[in-house]
């Protein structure tokens, strides 16, 4: 098959997941994650032949995709903010939500602020936050040492250091009550809500990064709280990405912790999906 064949066969395939606008661009954004071909060469050169290893590579993402295999693990890189990062099924896809997240938190990172990043999984936020203000000592936390690693490739990738620790939340202990902020994306969707994922989340991306425990959906909250409690500074702050749902809930123990100032924003969805909080 040539290259227009090969496409049309990628739309008879996958015609009853996506639409052809749809698989038209999943084709052209294959070809040029695994062979730098530019979509403008289906015009150019549309009798061009692929070799056996190029149709075996696409053979096999095409398989993928019809088992909900997000094409961002299919290519094995994810685009957050401004740069690139390293991505598989041990960490999360970024979300553009949680883009929004770190632009907020920026705003109050200063030069030689202790920065800690719990539940950090790929990295994402840990190296936005260093890579926009690399005078700041920034640290990744995560239980899974298979996410810390993804995220060490990633400091690795982008020249950034971060001290990354392979720790559970849970029994996390610091010596030290000087840290200026923290930010935790942690696992907050209930077990209840599955219904309403997405199949390629839901089967491929790690539920130890999605789901609370059914018995209580801010289970990991809780945690973080704790660890910010002992270990935040006077007026340190605090952010977390959230379900909407619980927010009350995280705000009233937020209270009871002694925080104050809480604060909740709406993502661009319009969803209440970020919460800011003041250690008093």
């Amino acid at each position: 098959m040539n290259i227009i064949e090969f496409r049309d066969y990628f739309r008879f395939y996958l015609k009853l997941k996506f639409s052809v606008n749809e698989i038209d661009f999943i084709y052209k954004y294959l070809l040029k994650e695994f062979f730098n071909f530019e979509s403008t060469i289906l015009g150019l050169n549309p009798k061009m032949i692929f070799n056996l290893d190029q149709k075996a590579r696409l053979n096999e993402a095409l398989l993928l995709i019809k088992d909900d295999f997000p094409l961002q693990y299919i290519v094995g890189k994810s685009k957050f903010l401004d740069f690139e990062i390293i991505v598989n099924t041990d960490v999360l896809i970024p979300r553009p939500e949680t883009e929004e997240l770190v632009k907020w938190v920026l705003k109050y990172c200063k030069n030689d602020q202790v920065i800690y990043d719990l539940c950090t999984g790929s990295g994402c936020i840990a190296l936005a936050i260093k890579k926009n203000k690399p005078k700041t000592n920034v640290v990744g936390v995560d239980i899974s040492d298979k996410a810390i690693f993804v995220a060490k490739k990633n400091s690795k990738l982008l020249t950034l250091f971060i001290k990354w620790i392979n720790q559970d939340i849970r029994f996390m202990q610091s010596k030290t009550s000087s840290i200026d902020i923290i930010v935790a994306n942690p696992p907050y969707i209930h077990p209840i809500e599955k219904k309403k994922i997405k199949p390629n989340v839901l089967k491929h991306e790690p539920h130890i990064a999605l789901f609370s425990p059914k018995s209580d959906p801010i289970y990991y909250y809780r945690y973080c709280i704790n660890f910010a409690k002992k270990c935040l500074r006077t007026g340190g702050k605090l952010f977390f990405e959230i379900n909407p749902n619980y927010i009350k809930e995280i705000e009233n123990l937020l209270l009871d912790k002694c925080f104050s100032n809480i604060i909740v924003k709406k993502d661009f969805f319009g969803k209440k999906r970020m919460l800011s909080a003041d250690k008093i």
